[in-house]
């Protein structure tokens, strides 16, 4: 009888798919036990332990059906997710990056050019960073990833356990913040309660974040990710390809492995940073004609932007604000393995 009220319970918290999984799970469970009963006629304390055996499998099979596999969250957050959702907790994000750097470093946009130009309108960097930037509580580990890659997108590349630890401790240092907050909070405000776990938060940006996948047409080498091509730059035969953080470009100037261009056009964000669209060229010939970026926000904020709208708009404009100026983040997906991941992600204007 308890059996049979045991395997109803589990009927009403799952789903249909899930049934099937987790009737395996309790049989395989107590099925040892029933037979061993039957043959050996023991009752008592043995029985009782197989039908604690029972709650015990139910109980993590109740678990199971609150949580959500990770295209079930996707699917769910999509459907969820209005126009005017993503304009309120933009706004919420961008209030909270207490990390910004925008008062602390100097840009100079210098000359206006265009994608085509082949002129040099910027005699000086784009970026003066200092020091004490550098040093900055999610900066520090953001920047410690960068020599963890290679540029060329068919070159191999093996994560040691230093750099998975290292992916990792970003993770937790900004998983403290208020911009990731914001969007874990808004997460499970769309249902996802899996999403109050801490691990499973890491677990999630891991897996959005440093998944490697191949993007040469081969498919043979799984040596790009979706930090590496977004916060770094990689180099695909003559082309470049992502460059989209400001950090990552500073870091470049200094080691005079980029050359700023000029600037083609910008968005200001009331204070908080900008949006900038610019011409350089990196490692003195590859021509990176129209790369845009944030300049000035945080590692933590840029994540979070990227995570909401690959989660809310794949491969659509998601459309945000801030201070009642409007941007729109543009994603790019892949799949691996059918797994979904960003393939890029930028703003634009």
């Amino acid at each position: 009888m308890k059996l049979t009220l045991a395997l109803l319970l589990c009927v009403a918290v799952c789903r249909a798919d899930d049934i099937a999984s987790a009737a395996g799970q309790i049989f395989n469970s107590i099925l040892p036990n029933l037979i061993s009963n039957s043959i050996t006629g023991q009752q008592g304390n043995t029985a009782t332990n197989t039908l604690n055996q029972i709650g015990a499998v139910v109980g993590g099979v109740v678990d199971y059906a609150h949580k959500k596999s990770y295209e079930d969250m996707l699917r769910q957050v999509q459907d969820s997710t209005t126009d005017d959702d993503l304009l309120r907790i933009s706004e919420e994000m961008f209030n909270a990056d207490i990390n910004n750097a925008f008062n602390y470093i100097q840009v100079n946009l210098q000359g206006k050019t265009s994608p085509m130009s082949k002129n040099d309108e910027a005699q000086s960097n784009l970026l003066s960073v200092p020091e004490n930037v550098w040093n900055g509580p999610t900066i520090r580990p953001f920047a410690a990833l960068f020599d963890n890659y290679h540029k060329n997108v068919i070159r191999p590349e093996f994560i040691t356990p230093s750099e998975e630890t290292e992916q990792i401790t970003y993770i937790n240092t900004i998983l403290a913040t208020g911009p990731i907050r914001t969007l874990m909070n808004f997460l499970v405000s769309k249902g996802l309660n899996q999403m109050n776990e801490y691990n499973e938060q890491v677990q999630l940006l891991k897996k959005i974040w440093f998944t490697k996948y191949a993007r040469h047409w081969t498919g043979l080498c799984k040596c790009s990710c979706a930090f590496e091509n977004i916060f770094m730059a990689e180099l695909k035969s003559n082309d470049v390809l992502g460059l989209h953080s400001w950090l990552f470009f500073a870091k470049r100037e200094m080691d005079r492995k980029a050359n700023y261009m000029g600037y083609i056009d910008k968005l200001d964000l009331s204070g908080k940073g900008l949006i900038l669209k610019q011409h350089s060229i990196l490692s003195e010939t590859k021509d990176a004609p129209e790369i845009t970026m944030f300049v000035g926000t945080s590692p933590e904020l840029e994540t979070a932007l990227y995570t909401l709208c690959f989660m809310a708009r794949p491969d659509r404009p998601c459309k945000l604000r801030y201070n009642n100026v409007p941007f729109t983040i543009q994603t790019k997906t892949l799949k691996s393995e059918n797994v979904l991941l960003i393939d890029t992600a930028y703003p634009v204007f």
